[in-house]
């Protein structure tokens, strides 16, 4: 009973550690094609707010994916559309998916990398015809670039066979055509693994454990004694008991460990296991027991707390 309600109990609990990391990016650049006022044929525009379909009707894209891992052995296969859509707030009132570029291969240094051109010209003129058709003009035009990436292989030794999707809306409006700013994709990937905790009983029982043994402890003795009238127990057992009844009683603020006689230290001898305990209590720290030495001990500012009892000095 004393086990059952102040020893832990073993539980196997699930964790998720972490395992690799992986990302996605888009990077592109508009290269002016079209001659016009502003800038010279052949320049090369980034990070702009806008583009103009006069002078910049091609976007030049770069989608990139990484892995970080310790040892990160992958293949790679990518699928990139174009999705023409007309939206308003929460509603898509239609949409229609235009393949842009397919590819695979393996990861070098952790980086694959895919390049496309988009003709945004080309996705203004479909989505003007689809509109013209359905004679419906509501909602902003919008092309989602989504590349559907699947990697296989291993990471750290152990077995990947997953899939992500990577998104980059572009706005068109009036003659021109903006990119969002959030192109950047990170994301850490766990791993499950069994491990075994302790999981202590709660304090008033430990504490209802340590009074049962000693009611047991004491109730052996009276019985031991009461039938054995000759019997009377040594000074040394009665302290021994005593000893241990005081060492559980403080169980909760000490901690197994190894007494070094080698410390070198200015040493305080403390007069009982009560002492060295409430000097550790006021100085925030453990007391620690070597059980072989039969030794209480504890180390602050260079100053060596021990205790030790009378039939082990």
């Amino acid at each position: 009973m004393y086990s059952s309600w102040y020893m832990p109990e073993y539980r196997d609990v699930t964790v998720d550690l972490p395992w690799y990391s992986i990302g996605g990016e888009y990077e592109y650049r508009a290269v002016v094609s079209e001659g016009n006022p502003l800038w010279p044929v052949g320049t090369t525009l980034t990070d702009n707010p806008v583009y103009f379909f006069a002078a910049t009707p091609e976007l030049q894209t770069t989608f990139t994916f990484l892995a970080e891992g310790e040892d990160v052995d992958l293949d790679v296969v990518s699928h990139t559309v174009a999705v023409l859509s007309m939206k308003e707030s929460e509603t898509t009132y239609w949409s229609k998916e235009v393949v842009i570029a397919e590819n695979a291969g393996p990861l070098k240094s952790g980086v694959y990398q895919n390049s496309f051109t988009l003709d945004m010209e080309d996705m203004q003129q479909r989505m003007n015809e689809i509109r013209e058709y359905l004679g419906f003009q509501r909602g902003t035009p919008v092309v989602d670039l989504v590349t559907t990436t699947v990697f296989s292989g291993t990471v750290d030794g152990k077995q990947v066979n997953e899939h992500r999707e990577y998104l980059m809306p572009i706005t068109l409006g009036a003659g021109h055509y903006s990119i969002s700013d959030n192109r950047s994709f990170a994301e850490a990937v766990t791993a499950r693994q069994t491990e075994t905790i302790a999981v202590y009983p709660p304090p008033h029982q430990q504490y209802a454990a340590v009074f049962l043994l000693l009611v047991s402890v004491g109730m052996l003795l009276w019985v031991v004694i009461s039938r054995s009238p000759r019997f009377k127990p040594s000074a040394d057992t009665l302290q021994a008991l005593e000893q241990e009844a005081v060492h559980a009683r403080y169980r909760d603020w000490m901690s197994q460990g190894r007494f070094d006689h080698s410390i070198a230290a200015h040493r305080i001898e403390l007069g009982s296991l009560e002492d060295i305990v409430s000097a550790a209590v006021d100085m925030n720290q453990r007391v620690i027991y070597d059980d072989d030495e039969k030794t209480y001990f504890f180390l602050h500012d260079a100053i060596l707390y021990v205790y030790e009892p009378a039939d082990s000095r």
